[in-house]
């Protein structure tokens, strides 16, 4: 009796794994000429740079509706292509916006060393640099003022 009820069960699972196409999509990321991201299902033309390549599990072929309704309920390979362009893209934003901030910590950096060296040569101590035999040099007024011009820029370009 209970083989009899599973039997209907297992023929109706069978016919389902059939039914299923056995190939899986591809996604394609790449960027065009003016930097602009795109995911595809096809692969990106002959111009543009190929970042990725996701395999992509097939979505179930969508059936048949004899209105012609244009906004279908989506799939579930759909909704989850959706979710992985959409955390794929928030990834991106969030790596775009580390490096941003780490180069303005080096840019507030450089200022801050331009600025202290800027302070030292304009504070009248007697500044010395070593030469290529290793030996102490002092500046001399006329270096001094060729430093102070040098440290000035580099402070205006680091400070900005």
């Amino acid at each position: 009796m209970v083989i009899a009820m599973f039997r209907p069960l297992s023929v109706v699972c069978a016919a389902l794994l059939v039914a299923l196409p056995v190939s899986a999509q591809q996604i394609y990321k790449w960027t065009d000429a003016q930097g602009q991201v795109h995911y595809t299902t096809e692969p990106p033309p002959g111009g543009a740079k190929p970042q990725k390549s996701l395999a992509v599990p097939p979505s179930p072929a969508p059936a048949a509706s004899g209105n012609g309704k244009a906004s279908a309920p989506k799939s579930f390979a759909e909704k989850e292509l959706e979710f992985r362009q959409r955390r794929i893209a928030a990834e991106e934003a969030q790596a775009k916006q580390a490096q941003e901030q780490a180069a303005q910590k080096d840019k507030q950096q450089n200022c801050q060393q331009a600025q202290a060296q800027l302070r030292a040569l304009q504070s009248g101590a007697r500044v010395a640099k070593f030469n290529e035999k290793g030996e102490r040099v002092y500046l001399e007024d006329s270096q001094r003022e060729q430093e102070i011009q040098a440290a000035q820029k580099a402070a205006d370009s680091w400070c900005k």
